[in-house]
């Protein structure tokens, strides 16, 4: 199989195994809104985005480092001390963590703090399973514990919050459900165990492992400062309510940023798999082109379609959130960008310059957010997000271009923006004529787009 039907094939499974479930989520959006206050709704939002910093210290990331050394490794024993190794820094480290955090939480009284430790725990074995598993090659695997964790916890979700009136309690319990229940179809279906021996930990493994690793920590933590320390500032400065609020405007830019986390996992794949090849960097180059031109146009169909469906799915009371959407949305484009070229370092192993990168984004967002902070509200938070994005995705394409020598075609990338800009006027404006005009011009692009790559498969360089 070529490696672009390969890419397809497992970009297809990952997806669809988040895609039901994320409709399925959206479709209970009017139950959320409805049943749990605006307060209510800021603080699961805060739970579930620490996530994206808790579960790095957690594991050292050394899930990330198995996934590449496991690829390359070329026999069983190989393997068997990488895993061994990785899951011995897991468990070293998540003992130590979790003493902290009681001895923490015992003088400083933690709300929920019992839930928060083991949905945080139950998350982090999942995310080290299923890492092994596509390490493996195993995507079907994969998609299928993912899709169980996820539909799963929206099931549970709809119980425990309309059921049982459980509310954030409810949440958190459906989720450490769900990941467990996950973590074990995953060992059923699979043999991770057998990769587990004692004797096959060396220091060798652990040494590679930590020093692929730990710059990955450093760059999730300045990732969640782009993402998420928004919403500490605006629970500080604006209150907790503001903050439901643009944690419901950040659902939708949430689907785009799902499926591009889901593409990216296959991506990087590819991109390890591929990189010894002679053509190299000419399928990456190409890959790269269609890439950036599928995330722009899926961002403006987006915004072309919402205006539609906004009053459908949200509750009148998180109507300010309305127009902070097409600001996040474009931030996510950025943001998958920035990923796609952040598969490169990480696959020639420069995990050095993904951190570096995103620690001067995450810095820039913090800025940008308390300069704009008095004058724009709640505004200066997705204002923030979005120049944060834009500016890593630049630094980034510039910093490759000594690893890869990308084309970035600039003027092929004229019409699309602006396309884009005349969608989101449509969509501020509410206008019928403008939006169904953006929607028309969209699909006009789409397919030039098909058209030029010939649907991606015949322009782009096989095994």
């Amino acid at each position: 199989m070529s490696r672009t039907k390969e890419l397809l094939k497992n970009t297809g499974i990952l997806v669809v195994a988040k895609i039901s479930t994320q409709v399925v989520s959206f479709l209970l959006l009017p139950l959320y809104t409805a049943l749990l206050s605006t307060a209510e709704y800021g603080e699961i939002d805060v739970y579930t985005s620490l996530n994206m910093i808790v579960i790095p210290f957690l594991t050292l990331q050394s899930e990330m480092g198995i996934f590449r050394y496991f690829i390359t490794a070329k026999t069983d024993d190989d393997r068997q001390s990488i895993v061994s190794s990785g899951i011995s820094i897991i468990c070293i480290n998540v003992m130590i963590v979790s003493v902290i955090y009681y001895i923490v939480s015992c003088f400083f009284p933690i709300h929920y703090r019992y839930y928060l430790m083991l949905y945080y725990l139950s998350l982090t074995l999942s995310t080290v399973l299923l890492q092994i598993v596509r390490a493996e090659g195993k995507t079907k695997i994969y998609g299928i514990a993912s899709f169980i964790a996820s539909a799963l916890a929206v099931c549970l979700n709809a119980l425990f919050i309309a059921g049982f009136h459980w509310k954030v309690e409810g949440i958190l319990i459906a989720s450490i459900v769900a990941h467990l229940v996950s973590a074990l179809y995953l060992i059923k279906k699979t043999e991770i165990l057998e990769y587990y021996r004692w004797k096959a930990i060396t220091k060798e493994s652990y040494l590679t492992l930590l020093k692929y690793s730990t710059p990955l920590v450093f760059n999730q933590i300045s990732s969640w400062v782009i993402n998420y320390s928004d919403r500490l500032i605006i629970i500080n400065f604006l209150g907790i309510g503001l903050n439901g609020i643009y944690a419901i405007a950040n659902k939708f830019s949430n689907i785009t940023s799902m499926f591009f986390g889901m593409f990216n996992l296959a991506w990087t794949e590819s991109v390890v798999r591929s990189l010894d090849d002679e053509d190299a960097i000419e399928y990456i180059s190409k890959l790269f082109m269609l890439i950036f031109n599928i995330y722009l146009v899926l961002i403006t169909g987006i915004i072309n379609i919402l205006p539609f469906l906004y009053d459908l799915l949200i509750n009148s009371a998180y109507e300010q959130a309305y127009y902070h959407v097409p600001i996040l949305l474009v931030a996510m484009f950025f943001s998958g960008m920035a990923a796609t070229l952040g598969s490169i370092f990480i696959a020639c192993n420069k995990t050095k310059s993904v951190s570096v990168t995103t620690t001067i984004s995450a810095i820039c967002n913090f800025i940008v957010h308390m300069i704009l902070l008095r004058c724009a509200g709640l505004y200066a938070a997705s204002i923030s997000s979005l120049v944060a994005f834009a500016l890593l995705f630049l630094y980034r394409y510039i910093i490759v271009q000594k690893i890869f020598s990308i084309k970035f075609k600039v003027k092929k990338m004229i019409i699309p923006f602006l396309i884009m800009i005349f969608s989101w006027v449509g969509y501020i404006s509410k206008n019928p004529f403008l939006i169904l005009s953006g929607l028309l011009m969209n699909m006009i692009d789409i397919g030039i787009i098909i058209y030029q790559n010939k649907i991606m498969g015949k322009c782009l360089p096989n095994r």
